[in-house]
């Protein structure tokens, strides 16, 4: 038999056993394994974990109780920033070592527009002593007033807690919810109440501007997706980042003129920007996994590629419609 019609045999062959011909494309699904940061049968103990650690924030001034709720950190300047019912505190903190360090500034002042944040008064931190009870980091010592010299007393308890929180509100206005604020798990918890408790069927956003807790914001949005809210951006309005994840959560998805839907890449593996590792690094895996869910198997993950280069964590880039129409973003 010569080599020509051994090739030919060879080729009917193949072809015979992959099911194909020349004119039909072979096919191969390969499965794609789920990747959870915190595996979703664990949620609940994770939210009970967060509940008790909560509770046991505090902030006392003189013997006087105050509410503190997560603002800012600052590796830089290693700082956490809150703020309390009279303005900003400022708590020094090692981020590379994860230790608390014996430092406080306070900043009185209205706190309801953080970005023209003007102090009437100033304390400075005095004899600060550091302590651990359990998981709680405590700081103790006393506080001067920069004019006055005044002196006051002052006791911080802060946990992991106050850094995965935010500071969002969901408000029930008939049958449409609206988010607006930091995302956290303060926000799995408040979604999941509203969803169990009230009955309404669209998720409106206000102003979002983002998720500090993107483990839980993930678990958040499959509570939107599993309650078949729909989800509305209105003109005016904005969400990004985390806020956008949330926005793909719902089973309708309705955009207005006017609204801003804006995403970025999260920070950091190993000094890296998510957009700079390999699309192959496992740490894209639940991020992956999550808009698979929300957005199909094919537009899910070119939509999360997307939303990783076009801007850096420090810069958020404004989707146009056209992006939106794209990625399947929008349903209508």
């Amino acid at each position: 038999m010569n080599k020509i019609v051994i090739l030919l045999l060879t080729t009917l062959l193949v072809l015979q056993a992959c099911g194909c011909s020349d004119n039909k494309k072979v096919v191969v699904n390969q499965k794609v394994n789920d990747v959870h940061i915190i595996q979703p049968d664990n949620v609940a103990e994770y939210i009970e974990t967060f509940k008790l650690q909560y509770e046991q924030l505090d902030l006392q001034i003189d013997g006087v109780k105050y509410k503190i709720l997560f603002v800012d950190r600052d590796e830089t300047d290693k700082v956490i920033i809150a703020k309390y019912d009279k303005g900003l505190i400022y708590l020094g903190f090692d981020f590379e070592k994860e230790q608390p360090i014996n430092s406080i500034t306070l900043l009185e002042g209205d706190t309801s527009n953080l970005e023209h944040f003007s102090p009437t008064a100033i304390f400075k931190g005095i004899n600060i002593e550091l302590s651990e009870q359990e998981d709680n980091m405590v700081y103790q010592g006393s506080i001067e007033e920069v004019n006055t010299k005044h002196l006051h007393s002052i006791s911080v308890v802060i946990n992991e807690s106050l850094l995965g929180a935010g500071d969002s509100t969901l408000t029930l206005n008939g049958n449409v919810a609206t988010l607006n604020g930091t995302l956290g798990t303060s926000t799995y918890i408040q979604m999941d109440e509203l969803i169990k408790n009230k009955s309404f069927d669209t998720l409106k956003f206000g102003n979002v501007s983002g998720s500090i807790n993107d483990e839980i914001n993930m678990h958040t949005g499959r509570l939107i997706r599993a309650a078949n809210l729909t989800t509305l951006m209105p003109q005016g309005s904005f969400a990004y980042s985390g806020g956008v994840d949330l926005f793909a959560a719902g089973s309708q998805r309705i955009y207005q003129d006017g609204g801003e839907l804006g995403v970025h890449s999260w920070c950091c593996i190993a000094g890296k920007d998510a957009g700079q590792l390999s699309k192959a690094d496992p740490a894209h895996g639940a991020q992956l996994t999550y808009f698979r869910e929300m957005l199909g198997t094919e537009k899910g993950p070119e939509f999360y590629f997307f939303t990783i280069n076009a801007a850096p964590a420090a810069r958020v880039y404004k989707m146009q419609k056209a992006d939106m129409i794209k990625y399947n973003l929008v349903t209508e």
